[in-house]
C-alpha cells in the first residue's frame, strides 16, 4: 500500500515573533551606527602645531630677511617694534648699515607703573627711507601703525619686514617665512603674553 503523506501543516512563527527578530537586527545596526558617531564626535581635533623659532634657525631667518630686503630696498633707518621687532630690527640694521630706532606701541602688561600705552616718538625722518620691522605679522595692524608714524615723522619711503608672516590680512613687503603654524620666539612668555609686544 502506498504510504500516507504527512498532511500536518507546517508551523509558521507568529508574525509578532518575526517582526521582533527584524526589529532586533535594526536596533543592533542603529546602535552600531550611533556608537561610531559618538566615537567620531568624541575625537579631539588635532592640536595646532606650535613652532619654536630660536637660536641658529632664527639667525638664519634674519639673514634670509636681510638678503631679501637688500635686493629691492636700501633703508637709511630701521624702526623696530618692541618687543620682538627690537631684537630683529637691531640685527637687520647692523646687516643693512642703517640707523636703528626702537619704538613701543603698547604698554607692558606686567609693568604696574604703566597704566596707559606709551606715546611713540621717532626722530626727524624727513626724506629718509625707512624699514619698519617686527617679529611676526598676522593682522598687520601693528605694522600699519608704525608705518603711519614713520610717515608722520617725514619719511618719504616706508617698507615693512617681518621674520614670519602668519596668515591673516598682513601683507608685509618682506618676510623670511610664511606659515599657518603658530610660531613662538625665544622672547615670548609661555604663560602670559603682552599684546603689542609681539607682532600683530
Amino acid at each position: 500500500m502506498p504510504k500516507k503523506r504527512n498532511s500536518a501543516p507546517r508551523r509558521t512563527p507568529p508574525a509578532r515573533a518575526r517582526r521582533g527578530a527584524g526589529d532586533s537586527g535594526r536596533r543592533t545596526r542603529r546602535s552600531s551606527r550611533a556608537g561610531r558617531s559618538a566615537t567620531a564626535a568624541g575625537r579631539r581635533a588635532p592640536a595646532a602645531r606650535v613652532r619654536l623659532l630660536a637660536g641658529a634657525e632664527l639667525s638664519e631667518a634674519i639673514r634670509t630677511l636681510a638678503d631679501r630686503v637688500l635686493r629691492r630696498f636700501k633703508p637709511d633707518d630701521v624702526v623696530g617694534i618692541a618687543r620682538g621687532g627690537v631684537v630683529v630690527g637691531e640685527a637687520l640694521a647692523a646687516a643693512l648699515g642703517a640707523t636703528f630706532h626702537p619704538i613701543r606701541l603698547a604698554k607692558r602688561r606686567r609693568d604696574p607703573s604703566q597704566s596707559v600705552a606709551p606715546i611713540p616718538v621717532l626722530p626727524d625722518l624727513h626724506g629718509r627711507r625707512v624699514l619698519v620691522v617686527d617679529d611676526l605679522a598676522s593682522s598687520g595692524l601693528t605694522l600699519a601703525r608704525a608705518r603711519a608714524l614713520s610717515r608722520k615723522s617725514g619719511s618719504r619711503d616706508v617698507r615693512t619686514a617681518v621674520v614670519v608672516e602668519r596668515g591673516g590680512d598682513a601683507r608685509p613687503d618682506f618676510a623670511a617665512l610664511r606659515t599657518d603654524d603658530e610660531v613662538r620666539f625665544g622672547w615670548d612668555a609661555p604663560a602670559e603674553s603682552d599684546p603689542g609686544e609681539t607682532g600683530a
